[in-house]
């Protein structure tokens, strides 16, 4: 079977050497064809004014022209293939003349990954996608041409054309991204094929210099010091990435901006479950503490973990956060701290005391994170509150505050005083609330 793996990009994208090199070489230990084109002038003269993304539909027509392969397997620049295991052949199901999968936010797909297959149906579809950017009106006004100049709005006009088209269901196929179009490196969970790293949009090179140094064995210029949170977490295994992907959809953002200048760093909650690799308590602290390489790490948890190695710049101590007077004690003991992170108990009156105490140990900007609050929701569900012991149903739980907090800047809460709510009322400067999955909410908390 003739495959070409295709790929564009103009000369203002860094990534796009280390992409190409890491997809040239799996594309010749496989026997494919690897085509990059990367003339800048070409490009924006056939994109006709519209933004960058929409060169695909003209960009796959002519590698058909020119190669005249079985399929082409389209891959946006910054994705690569990161498991070698895999042949293209594995996700192609020749009834369908395109495979693409889900997105990872509002869109119908996620169009930077396509298996596309050399036939007239496909052809057309990709002259139909062209035109579509002409005749769809967006934008809350009655002009077409909206979706032309609008960054990754091709995308939405490919999703238009699924719904739309009569026959779009008996000859393109929607899968999951968790393997064809992960967003995160070697996924130890659902060991992805491709990771395409569009969530490291703030990052130079988007991660992908590190994938390449990683995967062709070569090793990386001596000043060369990056690593996100999530590379860190394939050396230790945390649920944090590789189950609710915090690091990649939220922490990273917020972390990086201090990760060298934090001198502080506290996490309660350290026996993070690992999937495959069991119960390894500590990863997630060491994970911070070759991420915030300036910083003293503190663990505190209710078990006395004594066994854990590797521990250097890591204090372990206890602490029972069901206990409001421990905790009001050890609080007053830290001060200054740039990030604190409950992961700890997640029953919702520890929450709260945790909350109401801790935001004092920061320092002025610090951010404070208040993680796994599914268990705000759970806490309401019988069966679930049985098994996990999330607390008495009916009480305003963290969820609740932080959402009311947002919406009016008042602080609610049953488990709190008045001096307590009164405090973090008057100390928070800004809340954000991420809701990943049913089972992956977690928060930013900014303090004054």
């Amino acid at each position: 079977m003739n495959i070409v793996v295709a790929q564009f990009f103009t000369n203002n994208v860094s990534y796009g050497e280390f992409t190409e090199a890491i997809n040239k070489k799996y594309c010749e230990e496989k026997g494919y064809t690897y085509y990059c084109e990367k003339d800048t002038v070409k490009i924006n003269q056939a994109l006709e004014g519209r933004s960058a993304t929409w060169y695909k539909p003209k960009f796959i027509l002519e590698v058909f022209e020119n190669y005249n392969p079985d399929y082409i397997l389209f891959l946006d620049i910054d994705a690569i293939v990161c498991n070698f295991d895999y042949r293209i052949e594995d996700f192609i199901e020749e009834d369908y003349n395109i495979i693409c999968t889900e997105d990872y936010g509002p869109s119908r797909l996620n169009a930077g990954v396509f298996i596309m297959k050399n036939s007239e149906w496909t052809r057309e579809l990709l002259n139909k996608w062209w035109l579509v950017g002409d005749e769809l009106v967006g934008g809350g006004t009655p002009e077409a041409g909206y979706y032309k100049t609008a960054l990754w709005h091709d995308q939405t006009c490919f999703g238009h054309l699924i719904d739309t088209l009569e026959d779009s269901s008996a000859n393109i196929k929607l899968i999951s991204n968790n393997v064809l179009n992960g967003r995160t490196y070697k996924n130890i969970v659902h060991k992805n094929f491709i990771f395409h790293a569009f969530s490291y949009g703030w990052i130079k090179n988007r991660t992908i210099d590190t994938c390449y140094y990683d995967m062709l064995n070569i090793t990386p210029p001596e000043n060369y010091t990056h690593m996100t949170l999530t590379e860190l977490a394939k050396r230790y295994p945390t649920d944090k990435d590789f189950t609710h992907n915090y690091y990649t959809a939220v922490y990273e953002k917020y972390f990086n901006p201090i990760k060298d200048s934090a001198k502080l760093i506290c996490e309660i909650g350290i026996g993070g479950f690992s999937g495959d690799h069991g119960w390894i308590p500590g990863n997630s602290l060491k994970v911070f503490r070759d991420y915030f390489t300036n910083a003293a790490i503190l663990g505190l948890d209710i078990v006395r973990h004594e066994n854990i190695a590797d521990l250097d710049r890591i204090t372990l101590d206890w602490l029972d956060q069901s206990k409001r007077d421990l905790v009001i004690e050890y609080a007053a003991k830290l001060q200054d701290y740039d990030l604190i992170l409950d992961d700890g108990s997640h029953n919702v009156y520890d929450q709260q005391i945790t909350l109401a105490h801790f935001l004092k140990s920061l320092k002025s900007g610090g951010i404070y994170v208040l993680e796994d609050l599914h268990s705000s929701i759970e806490v309401n569900i019988p069966e679930k509150t049985a098994i996990w012991g999330w607390g008495e149903p009916g009480f305003i739980t963290p969820l609740q505050l932080l959402e009311h907090f947002k919406e009016t800047g008042e602080i609610i809460a049953d488990h709190l005083n008045e001096e307590e709510k009164l405090y973090l009322q008057e100390n928070i400067a800004s809340v954000e609330i991420f809701y990943l999955a049913p089972t992956s909410i977690t928060s930013i908390i900014v303090k004054k």
